[in-house]
């Protein structure tokens, strides 16, 4: 194996270092920390939101009421009237709701 001449290295650093770089080093250190802990946080608080909208989104799917949906007449029943008022007079308080609803959103 090789010996390596340790005596005939020099002495200086291989590198120089700018003047007055340690100074303000504990300063750009802390606002550097003070950064990241911001992003930290504000990162936790779109988590935080993040999830309430979650467990929103999933209690409105188990309390949405899927049975309670309004019959709405097929052709066939309208197509037995005999006139628009009867089709009126066969219709119940929620459809006459429903209708008046829809009739106020189109202008008719």
């Amino acid at each position: 194996m090789k010996e390596f001449d340790l005596e005939g290295l020099s002495r200086e650093m291989p590198y120089k270092m700018p003047e007055h770089f340690l100074d303000d080093m504990t300063e750009r250190v802390i606002a550097q920390i003070g950064k990241q802990n911001k992003k930290h946080k504000e990162g936790r608080i779109i988590a935080l939101f993040a999830s309430a909208a979650s467990v929103a989104a999933v209690a409105l799917l188990f309390l949405h009421p899927f049975g309670s949906r309004l019959d709405i007449p097929d052709y066939d029943s309208i197509s037995q009237c005999a006139s628009v008022d009867e089709l009126f007079q066969n219709m119940s308080a929620d459809e006459l709701g429903v209708y008046s609803m829809m009739s106020n959103y189109y202008g008719n």
